[in-house]
């Protein structure tokens, strides 16, 4: 990997320590206006925030704690907006899972410190319509350009996405994700109750997120999502007994070792795994110059093949 910007490994010693207590010297002298920026690019600042060293300047920690209180505050408005679309989905008998989001947010020691967009989930193909009529019943205006993936919606200035499949065109676990979406799992984080995928499928989801935006700029959060689900899930037993099964299946199997392998070179994954540890690390290195460039949905347009 070419050289670090000095705001790019501070950062990431942050995000080292913010999930695994990995400590490493930080300079209180550096550019943490620069820090904050690039944080922001790549949509951490909440997970750098509970790290932040005491000692740097004044006018440099004010403006981390207004960044880090905005986003908190707006994901309280996110998950009370989850809770309602709850609330509505089943009282109506609607079968549903969220993708992303929330069901990332799960895996992380403070999951309101993981940044939200939009609210995705996942219906039944032949519940899609009548979900659709119901949120058009309820204050969920249109919202973009309906694709062959979803339709959007807004409301009281939170968007969400309908998926009636979550699959891209290049890339087709559909089968497996309905067949998962019937056995679909109640999650509570905090009070807040949600509808998760099963692990395997929320893991694939995961995993073809991160493929997705090889495509239009990967990010830390999109590594970040994963990284946490491998450390929760996926021990060897677990990858042997039916993910590495799936992710072959997909042409996933490759994507799924590499940044795995990256995210224990470079952001302190602890103990790799014999199924990863054998990763080409020129290639996991050339990831994370990736990663640091493009930032959260990419900063600038470039391509990986993997």
């Amino acid at each position: 990997i070419t050289a670090m910007k000095q705001q790019e490994q501070i950062l990431i010693s942050l995000i080292k320590q913010s999930f695994f207590g990995i400590r490493e010297e930080i300079p209180l002298e550096g550019d943490w206006n620069a820090v904050l920026h690039e944080a922001q690019q790549q949509t951490v600042v909440g997970l750098a925030a509970a790290v932040l060293p005491e000692g740097i300047p004044q006018e440099a920690y004010s403006k981390w704690r207004i960044a880090e209180y905005q986003q908190l505050a707006q994901q309280v408005r996110y998950w009370d907006a989850q809770d309602q679309l709850h609330s509505l989905l089943t009282a109506n008998g609607i079968s549903y899972a969220i993708l992303k989001g929330a069901s990332a947010a799960m895996l992380y020691p403070s999951p309101f410190r993981r940044a939200m967009g939009d609210i995705d989930f996942l219906v039944l193909p032949e519940q899609f319509v009548q979900t659709k009529e119901i949120l058009l019943a309820n204050g969920y205006a249109p919202e973009g350009e309906p694709s062959y993936r979803h339709i959007g919606f807004s409301r009281n200035g939170i968007s969400f996405e309908l998926h009636q499949q979550f699959s891209y065109s290049d890339l087709d676990m559909e089968e497996r994700l309905l067949s998962g979406l019937t056995h679909a799992e109640l999650q509570t984080v905090d009070g807040h109750p949600f509808y998760s995928l099963p692990p395997i499928e929320n893991g694939l989801v995961l995993l073809g997120h991160l493929w997705d935006h090889l495509h239009t700029g990967v990010g830390l959060r999109q590594v970040i999502d994963w990284m946490l689900y491998v450390y929760q899930y996926l021990d060897e037993e677990a990858w042997n007994s039916g993910f590495s099964v799936q992710a072959e299946k997909l042409g996933l199997k490759k994507l799924a070792v590499h940044p795995t392998h990256m995210c224990w070179m470079y952001l302190g994954l602890p103990s790799s795994q014999p199924w990863y540890d054998k990763a080409d690390e020129e290639l996991c290195s050339e990831l994370f110059a990736k990663v640091l460039h493009d930032g959260n949905f990419g900063r600038k347009k470039s391509n990986l093949h993997l």
